[in-house]
């Protein structure tokens, strides 16, 4: 080998060398990304705790059982994200009525874990109801108990529904068709007057339904 191929040779070295470092060995504007791997598929799921309907039977509000509440019993297998909580209302004839969702982590209802959900009701035949919660709400396996409250309706009419004592039986067959209608469904569920009074247990609800992934 003669002297300049030899000199060629190790300039090519001195040029593919440090080339190769640099590679290696990145600095400044050259530094690595960096990757977030997420993984893992959501599923929707419905969770129906509602049970078998029952022909002909119904559950029934009226304007003098505000701050009445009802529940469902509600098994989950799996760790569920809440997205929507749905009923059926057969029909609604009372002015202004406001319902309130909750969910109670036990079957004593004395642990709220959901912000309430106020729901306006409209006044109709065959609704279907949503309630989306406010704020993320998952579920973890466990037991737990899904209820409506009714919060409140139209002022003159728990006004006239005050003076009920009163009523002769004309008055209250004409009244008393001021409700709200649910379909019941076999399977356990509670009920309780108002908010200070202890739940009882019953073996219908009114079918509500929880929605998530």
């Amino acid at each position: 080998m003669s002297k300049t191929t030899l000199n060629i040779i190790i300039a090519l070295l001195l040029v593919i060398i440090p080339a190769r470092s640099s590679a290696l060995h990145p600095t400044g504007d050259r530094q690595l990304q960096e990757v977030v791997v997420s993984g893992g598929k959501y599923k929707q799921r419905n969770l129906t705790s509602r049970g078998t309907r029952i022909p002909g039977a119904v559950s029934m509000f009226t304007p003098d059982r505000v701050g009445c509440e009802v529940g469902s019993a509600l098994s989950v297998k799996r760790p569920i994200e809440v997205q929507a909580i749905t009923f059926d209302i057969i029909s609604n004839t009372i002015k202004d009525v406001t319902l309130q969702i909750s969910i109670y982590r036990d079957s004593v209802h004395s642990d709220m874990i959901s912000q309430p959900i106020l729901v306006a009701i409209p006044e109709g035949e065959k609704l279907t109801v949503t309630g989306t919660p406010t704020e993320g709400l998952l579920l973890e396996p466990g037991e737990y108990v899904v209820a409506i409250t009714f919060v409140d309706c139209d002022e003159e009419v728990k006004r006239q529904w005050a003076g009920q004592e009163q009523w002769d039986s004309q008055t209250r067959y004409k009244m008393m068709k001021q409700n709200i209608t649910f379909p019941l469904y076999l399977k356990a569920g509670s009920i309780r007057s108002t908010a200070t009074e202890a739940f009882e247990k019953s073996s219908a609800n009114i079918g509500l339904r929880v929605k998530g992934i």
